[in-house]
């Protein structure tokens, strides 16, 4: 085998979408996770409270629901959100018999930092497209994901 071939993935591999997906998800996702920990931050808390500071309060069912997020780890990350200070659960004037997840000023400080971490680890991510491939990397990824199963 020549050297030159040992540098790329197998064609075999290169050729299929889900497989360079999955390559591309393990670098993106590690240099996020990075950048999170940086901050005391994990991708699932972030996910969380990032929804709740751009949809507003809403309730845990709910916010599972949105992110597609297993209801018995969503409990988990709430609790520990919770406990940290960065949310607050408040009854919903809606609906008395439900709670509304609330960031807190706390909160809100944390995403701001996880944010800033989240942006340059997404332009080392994709630091060799240009612009306008990076807006239409987005633009495909969204598609791609839209019909993900829920």
């Amino acid at each position: 085998m020549a050297a030159d071939q040992e540098d790329g993935y197998p064609k075999a591999l290169s050729a299929r979408v889900g497989f360079l997906l999955a390559q591309a998800h393990r670098a993106a996702r590690a240099r996020a996770d990075r950048a999170l920990d940086e901050v005391g931050l994990t991708m699932k808390g972030f996910a969380a409270l990032a929804t709740l500071i751009s949809d507003g309060p809403i309730s845990q069912q709910r916010l599972s629901r949105r992110i597609r997020m297993d209801p018995a780890t969503m409990v988990d990350v709430i609790d520990s959100l919770e406990e940290s200070g960065y949310i607050v659960r408040k009854r919903n004037p809606a609906d008395r018999r439900e709670y509304a997840l609330q960031p807190t000023a706390k909160g809100r400080g944390l995403y701001a930092r996880a944010e800033k971490a989240i942006v340059e680890a997404e332009s080392q991510t994709a630091g060799r497209l240009n612009a306008t491939e990076s807006r239409t990397l987005m633009d495909l990824l969204e598609r791609i994901a839209a019909d993900a199963p829920a």
